[in-house]
């Protein structure tokens, strides 16, 4: 495919010789020895370091970089750089605001992040909100622990649950069915012959 704003009008013999060639060697990575290299995927130009076992590892090109001309040291210094990741945040982890300490029963930290709603102490997979008026500055680790030991036995962890937690009961129709009896002339006239 041609690159992002090239109209085919434009497309010379050179270029198209070197797209064609795509993906292109740039030459061995420094540190590992193995290939970096340029090529144009789905989401636009890209340089990629093939590290072997350990897997790729890519990086865009710049609007200012251009696939066929690109070298290996500016193909270095992109894969330098941290990777962006979904959402446009440039780290997988987050950094706490604060560090309480280590939970007494498992070693684990419980620290403090701030969220979208504000802040919260963070053991494991527990995330307990700060009380109203409390502020991170004054927030204690034996305060920290009571929220999340509040917080775990609640059994809410922020998320919900794949698994629905109310039963359905069985649906049964209001309606009874009794057995009714017609009454024939044999019947009434057994019944008055009875009466007499």
């Amino acid at each position: 495919s041609l690159p992002k704003g090239v109209k085919k009008e434009d497309v010379h013999l050179e270029m198209a010789v070197g797209l064609l060639a795509l993906p292109r060697l740039l030459g061995p990575h420094p540190e590992t020895g193995k290939p970096v290299k340029t090529a144009i995927g789905r989401f636009g130009p890209y340089v990629v370091h093939d590290q072997g076992k350990e897997g790729k590892d890519y990086r865009s090109l710049k609007a200012e970089d251009n696939v066929l001309t690109i070298t290996i040291d500016r193909a270095l210094e992109l894969l330098a750089q941290p990777k962006r990741t979904r959402g446009g945040s440039r780290s997988k982890t987050k950094t706490p605001l604060r560090e309480l300490g280590v939970h007494p029963k498992d070693g684990e930290p419980v620290n403090i992040y701030q969220g979208p709603y504000g802040v919260y102490v963070n053991h494991g997979k527990v995330n307990a909100s700060l009380p109203e008026g409390k502020s991170m500055e004054e927030l204690t680790l034996e305060t920290a622990l009571e929220l999340i030991a509040a917080k775990a036995s609640s059994g809410k962890s922020g998320r919900k649950s794949s698994k629905s937690t109310t039963s359905t009961k069985k649906k049964t129709s209001g309606k009874s069915t009794k057995k009714t009896t017609k009454k024939t002339k044999d019947d009434d006239q057994e019944g008055k012959s009875e009466s007499e």
